[in-house]
């Protein structure tokens, strides 16, 4: 087999695959009419929850994400990220297993540089629980910010 067949009969095989499936656009679980990307897939003992976005806004170096999930955990929300300064404050809108868009299941969360060691080793207590871990960030981060 040459090898421009032997790529071409692997193309097609990662395209037939649950992982390359995963990775496709799909309808959002809690938004109708919006599409969202795979992202992120995060561990969690056992099992994992798959992470999806999608860029809400762009306004100079800040993006607006939307992400959510509805595996494992369950949350929904947008991340306000500063493409230009890694070292901005990432600030959370999170809605947890509230209604997107809920003013009353809102819920305001900003992470200062200083606290992101604590947020990598799951110390950060207003990222507690179900919420996005900085894996996730640092994913949207190079898909939205390059």
């Amino acid at each position: 087999m040459s090898v421009r067949a032997l790529l071409a009969a692997l193309a097609l095989l990662a395209a037939a695959s649950p992982v390359a499936a995963k990775d496709a656009s799909q309808p959002s679980e809690y938004r109708s009419g919006v599409t969202v990307e795979h992202l992120y897939k995060q561990d969690i003992e056992y099992y994992f929850t798959n992470w999806f976005g999608r860029l809400e806004a762009s306004d100079g170096p800040w993006r607006d994400i939307y992400f959510e999930t509805a595996e494992k955990y369950v949350n929904k929300g947008v991340m306000r990220i500063n493409c230009a300064d890694a070292e901005a404050d990432i600030d959370f809108t999170l809605y947890d297993v509230g209604t997107y868009g809920d003013a009353a299941e809102r819920r305001q969360v900003t992470i200062p540089y200083a606290d992101r060691k604590a947020w990598a080793d799951g110390n950060y207590e207003p990222m507690s629980g179900e919420t996005p871990p900085i894996e996730f960030y640092a994913a949207a981060r190079q898909r939205f910010c390059n």
